[in-house]
């Protein structure tokens, strides 16, 4: 099943992209996320300093552009840092968190907890 699900979420962003438009039950969002705009996904939804959609699955080093807000779809904490390759600042999002100003643009982006 969750190959399943990764391929519906996969279907619906490639739709959400394209600019189709995605059935009542796909557009769906977790209540704290019910406000920031992003297909449903099982990792992190962000948009660039460009407005740009980025979806997040797995521990970036280094992201290009940054990201200046995200929201947590998955099921596990992330930790983002301002600086490339996990240093500087950082900030914590819980699963189903939403961060629309995170007060400093983030450059990489590693599923877990901050320590």
């Amino acid at each position: 099943m969750p190959t399943l699900r990764k391929a519906a979420a996969m279907a619906a962003l490639a739709m959400a992209v394209t600019g189709l438009p995605l059935p009542a039950a796909a557009a769906t969002a977790p209540p704290a996320a019910a406000d920031f705009p992003c297909p449903p996904v099982l990792g992190i939804c962000a948009y660039d300093v460009d407005d740009n959609l980025r979806v997040l699955y797995d521990d970036e080093a280094d992201i290009i552009p940054p990201i200046v807000r995200a929201a947590n779809y998955s099921s596990d904490p992330w930790c983002f840092y301002n600086w490339f390759g996990y240093g500087g600042d950082r900030r914590e999002l819980a699963p189903g968190q939403v961060a629309d100003d995170f007060g400093f643009i983030i450059r990489a982006a590693r599923r877990g907890p901050c320590d």
